[in-house]
């Protein structure tokens, strides 16, 4: 048995490091005993003191470098899980902490659980905290992955802050990334009466454009930088033409938010597109919002002018057959992307290759090239060849390729599975490996059609410490066989017929000041089922 002994103000905290030793595949668990330098009885301790003072320090357990990260206390008597008000709380019990925090406790025996991001395994210390004395308690967290060092960097493209004060949210926006993981993080203005009278985050958005506020946020390992969230809904939470956000922006981009469902004036005679390509003008980048939700999706990515597609942004509606596949099957190049929306209640993000300096333009011209995967549980990697996610395969003949794809994640995630045009052709089952889980593919694929081809890991049957489904898929690597792109007729003509349904529910459900606001926001569809159609006309020739 492997012990570690931890020497504290009159505490001995021994540590069991059995788990590790003995390659457990159970989270990582640290036995911890107490014994206090005086001779008072525990029993005597709790009755004379109901709680103390714990100090918390999180280390990496290779480099003891101290790690933001979440932790979780729980009483071993009854199952009961400790409210931390010094800390920020987040979802299932958990709570944000800095590297070192001190925090009150009843003086009883506890488990206190941590983790960081997705890239360490999940530590367990058991603590006797029946002392006189405040303790410290130190949690080394076992890193089995560093995407940074293998050239990946993460980013969450949806965030928005409310009901909080400007202090809390500072502090939140300093700790929370941090603490998860994230190092590219896009804040983002938006507007909906009279709810937006807590956004507290659209002040931080719109002061940032003007001065010095989004380097004064990234003082730490976090980036941030300004976006906004343009979007037009009939009613409150009624369906419209839908939502984007628009990142890096420049300025704001006016009128935030579109038509009398969620501003309770004007009209509906503004298209998102008018705005989104006054964004792309100013340089910032655009990216779809909530996977299919709205009616302006298929013009706008038919027509050309989105960047990259969100999905799991605030929520689990839709699938990627709604959204991912069905463009991809008609040819277009859709990057896959995600983020959190309120708050940063999930382990939402968006990786892309990068080395050297992380800065905005180069991670997202990494992103709008498609060099993507999304996650909140696992990390992937995918190769065609030496083909990387993102590239293009130009066949003129038949080709075995070799594909080759890893996964790794904290939660058992069971499998990857290699995907061809929507549909699953082989899949490689997980193996625990200490307190992570690994799944590795090495396949032959005829490549005769053209196709795309990507890795993801099945949405269902488990969850992740928010207690999120989890999910992880790449973006595709292409392949054009003999100068086409896959087609399916079938798909286009079910989007021609979505959106002449769409434009019927926009004249029952739309108010215009006169005819040329309904025919400008009309056009917007219209040129995107002739594209639909002319795309049609050429495939069956």
């Amino acid at each position: 048995m492997n012990i570690t002994g931890i020497l504290t103000a009159n505490l001995i905290i021994v540590v069991c490091c059995s788990c590790v030793a003995t390659g457990n595949t159970s989270p990582q668990q640290d036995f911890v005993t107490t014994r206090p330098a005086s001779t008072t009885s525990s029993t005597e301790n709790t009755a004379a003191r109901k709680t103390t003072r714990l100090t918390i320090r999180l280390v990496d357990a290779d480099t003891e470098t101290p790690l933001h990260g979440i932790v979780r206390i729980v009483q071993t008597s009854n199952g009961q899980q400790l409210r931390l008000p010094e800390l920020i709380e987040r979802k299932n019990g958990w709570y944000t902490t800095v590297p070192t925090a001190s925090v009150t406790v009843p003086a009883t025996r506890l488990s206190i659980e941590a983790l960081r991001g997705l890239q360490t395994e999940l530590t367990r210390v058991e603590v006797n905290a029946m002392s006189t004395q405040d303790q410290t308690v130190t949690l080394r967290l076992k890193r089995f992955h560093n995407a940074a060092e293998r050239g990946w960097r993460n980013g969450n493209t949806h965030l928005h802050i409310m009901k909080r004060t400007r202090k809390q949210t500072e502090r939140y926006l300093r700790e929370v990334p941090e603490s998860d993981g994230l190092e590219l993080v896009y804040l983002s203005h938006l507007r909906r009466i009279p709810d937006e009278e807590s956004y507290i985050s659209n002040g931080i958005v719109e002061q940032g454009l003007t001065d010095d506020t989004f380097s004064k946020l990234s003082d730490g390992n976090v980036l941030f930088r300004p976006g906004e969230e343009h979007r037009h809904n009939f009613g409150r939470g009624d369906e419209g033409f839908g939502h984007v956000m628009l990142l890096d922006i420049a300025k704001l981009i006016r009128p935030v938010s579109i038509g009398p469902g969620i501003m309770r004036s004007g009209t509906d005679g503004i298209a998102l597109q008018r705005g989104i390509r006054a964004a792309r003008d100013d340089g910032a980048t655009v990216i779809w919002c909530h996977n299919a939700n709205g009616f302006e999706d298929i013009p706008n990515w038919v027509t050309g002018t989105l960047d990259a597609q969100n999905i799991f942004d605030g929520g689990n509606r839709g699938s990627y057959r709604d959204s991912f596949y069905r463009y991809l099957n008609i040819g277009l190049r859709i990057p896959f992307s995600t983020g959190t929306d309120w708050f940063i209640d999930d382990f939402s993000r968006v990786y892309v290759p990068l080395r050297g300096k992380l800065t905005s333009a180069a991670w997202l011209k990494q992103l709008d090239a498609g060099r993507t995967f999304i996650t909140n549980g696992s990390l992937l990697e995918l190769a065609v060849d030496d083909h990387s996610i993102g590239d293009t395969l130009q066949l003129s003949d038949a080709k075995e390729v070799r594909v080759t794809a890893t996964a790794v994640g904290r939660v058992n995630f069971h499998s990857i599975e290699l995907i061809r045009n929507g549909e699953v052709i082989a899949a490689a089952n997980t193996s625990p490996k200490g307190g992570h889980y690994e799944a590795t593919m090495n396949e032959s694929v005829l490549l005769n059609e053209p196709c795309w081809l990507a890795i993801r890991t099945p949405f269902e049957g488990s969850t992740n410490e928010f207690g999120q489904p989890i999910y992880a898929h790449t973006s595709p690597i292409y392949v054009d066989f003999r100068n086409r792109r896959p087609f399916r007729s079938e798909v286009a003509l079910s989007l021609v017929t979505e959106i002449e349904n769409n434009l019927q529910i926009i004249r029952e459900k739309a108010t215009f000041a006169n005819d040329s606001e309904l025919q400008s926001v009309m056009e917007i569809y219209r040129r995107g089922i002739r594209i639909l159609r002319q795309k049609l006309s050429d495939h069956r020739e």
